[in-house]
Parts: structure tokens; C-alpha cells; sequence
């Protein structure tokens, strides 16, 4: 999809992802928005786009939130030999407000940094 196409904007950020029902090793976010999120993992693996998954985000230390864990559903998905990024869409979950929290301090953030240049 375009990026001109989205419902919401997007931000980049690299905090890093854990998706422990199917891989033992961290990921990290690509991008994130209100309605969802894209996570890249170090090696590729199966996932199915029918099910749920507990995905929990460990922010950077600059937000000063703490790790929060949410219920998503891949959209989809794009592997490669040695690493599968996965584009999740966010569930109504118990860490939904501290990832909307989340997003809102990368948009001030992206805000401030356009400011500055």
C-alpha cells in the first residue's frame, strides 16, 4: 500500500519487538501508527495470518514508557532467507493505551526534530 494511501501516519522507531509464542529472538519495530505496526525478526519462520498473537514492545529508553504487551493479527508478511518483517494490525487489548501513548510521543517527537532543521 502507499504510503499516501494510509489511514494513519506512520513513525519510525527501533524498539524492539518480542513475539514469544513463535520466536526465541527480539525483533524490532520498523514503523508504527494508531492502527498498527511493522516488525522485522532476525531469521525467518512461520506465522499464520488467521491467528492472534501477544507481540510485547520494550520502547527505547528516550519515551520513558515501560514494556507493554498487545493482542495483533498479521496482515502480512515479507521473508527473506535470514529474516521475515511482518506488518501487524493492533487489537483492542490491556496495552493498547500505552502503545497510543507510544505513538503520540513518536509524533511529537518527529514534530520537534522537523523543527529543528
Amino acid at each position: 500500500m502507499s504510503i499516501d494511501n494510509r489511514r494513519a501516519p506512520r513513525f519510525r522507531d527501533f524498539a524492539r519487538a518480542r513475539l514469544d509464542e513463535l520466536c526465541h529472538m527480539s525483533g524490532y519495530l520498523e514503523d508504527i501508527s494508531l492502527h498498527g505496526c511493522r516488525v522485522r525478526f532476525p531469521h525467518s519462520f512461520e506465522i499464520d495470518t488467521d491467528q492472534e498473537y501477544t507481540l510485547s514492545i520494550l520502547p527505547t529508553l528516550r519515551s520513558g514508557l515501560r514494556e507493554f504487551s498487545l493482542r495483533v493479527q498479521p496482515q502480512w508478511t515479507e521473508a527473506s532467507a535470514d529474516s521475515i518483517e511482518i506488518g501487524f494490525c493492533v487489537l483492542p487489548s490491556p496495552g493498547i493505551q500505552l502503545y497510543g501513548r507510544y505513538v503520540e510521543l513518536l509524533s511529537r517527537l518527529e514534530v520537534e526534530q522537523l523543527q529543528e532543521a
